[in-house]
């Protein structure tokens, strides 16, 4: 009736296994879809210039040796220098806190799907406090943080209160959100906070 301690350790084991496996297989099949889509793009256009001359633009290698030419090139520019490394963290650290936020409302079984439009709105609400108050940086760095995380859940309130009143879907709601405030933020860059 009950489950030995040897059976309960490998439903564990095998759990955690899974956690591993499914990232790294997303890894490796995106890598291989790439590297489907350069080979097949290279012979593309090695044939449109065998076929027409003057047209189309070749490297002069094989179609393996420009896919691996595009990995060398892919890793050397993400983590081949310090300041490669460095540039691969700053660009990534956003959507790695905004993944994080998504699978928190994930795992409570919302769908958020709008966290590039909240952070964006989150990341304006910190710019323009960051800009318009003059305090020691002990106390600015936090109060652009509050800013930011109350603008950005604002945002996210919108489709909440959408999805308790009139019983919209979010995942609709939220992907269209995305657009207004990634569109609203362009322009206030471009135009008023320029």
């Amino acid at each position: 009736m009950g489950v030995t301690l040897q059976e309960s350790k490998l439903k564990f084991d095998r759990g955690k296994l899974i956690e591993v496996i499914v990232p790294v297989l997303a890894v490796i099949t995106a890598l291989i879809i790439g590297a489907i889509i350069i080979v097949v793009s290279e012979m593309v256009a090695q044939g449109i210039s065998a076929g027409f001359k003057g047209v189309g633009v070749t490297t002069g290698r094989s179609p393996f040796e420009t896919l691996v030419a595009a990995y060398v090139g892919l890793f050397q520019g993400a983590f081949g220098s310090p300041r490669a490394l460095s540039e691969t963290l700053i660009a990534t650290t956003p959507y790695i806190l905004a993944g994080l936020a998504v699978a928190v409302g994930f795992h409570c079984g919302l769908f958020n799907i709008g966290a590039e439009g909240q952070f964006y709105v989150g990341s304006i609400c910190a710019v323009i406090v960051g800009y318009a108050v003059s305090l020691p940086p002990i106390l600015h760095i936090p109060l652009c943080l509050v800013a930011a995380m109350i603008g950005g859940g604002l945002f996210a309130s919108i489709p909440g209160y959408l999805k308790a009143r009139f019983g919209t879907h979010e995942v609709i709601n939220t992907i269209m959100l995305n657009y207004i405030g990634v569109k609203t933020i362009d322009w206030l860059v471009r135009k008023p906070l320029r």
